[in-house]
């Protein structure tokens, strides 16, 4: 298995039993439900980074609440040499400012969010969700942030969604 490494930092927000995903575009997770958030910008802090993914990806204003933890897994993803995607997550809560309705968000050549929307944490599942989003809909449910590095061979991108 040749791998490359994908860091970045994801925001968990719950309402009522339900919890704020983006629907991506591009990439490993296309199709499936994913936690707002991405990589790091040069220079860029956690904090002022998930800050700024929470906008891009969903037109929402956030404030950090509090670092959940790490998780980390291994996904089927075929990009140049490379095999699988080792995807590392810092995992946040956060808190929207007003309302929460998720808004409309800006295009530009990066973005791989369709926007955003609640989803129901028994709705959440590998088949509709990206791993990261199955390690926070447990922590939710069961306040356990699973520890263990989880393997996804079997993994397959759905088909790239109409937007």
């Amino acid at each position: 298995m040749l791998s490359f490494n994908h860091f970045g930092v994801y925001g968990i927000c719950q309402r009522e039993g339900k919890l704020l995903v983006i629907r991506k575009r591009k990439g490993p997770y296309t199709g499936r439900y994913d936690l707002p958030g991405g990589r790091l910008e040069e220079n860029e802090g956690l904090r002022d980074g998930l800050v700024r993914e929470f906008m891009e990806e969903t037109g929402l204003t956030v404030s950090v609440q509090s670092n959940s933890g790490t998780f980390d897994c291994f996904v089927r993803f075929q990009e140049e040499a490379f095999t699988h995607m080792h995807h590392i997550a810092a995992l946040c809560t956060v808190e929207i400012a007003g309302e929460g309705r998720p808004a409309k968000i800006v295009e530009f050549a990066e973005q791989d969010s369709l926007g955003a929307e609640w989803v129901d944490l028994s709705e959440i599942t590998l088949d509709s969700s990206s791993p990261v989003v199955v390690a926070a809909a447990e922590w939710l449910s069961n306040g356990i942030l699973p520890t263990e590095t989880r393997y996804y061979d079997d993994w397959e991108t759905k088909n790239q969604p109409t937007p």
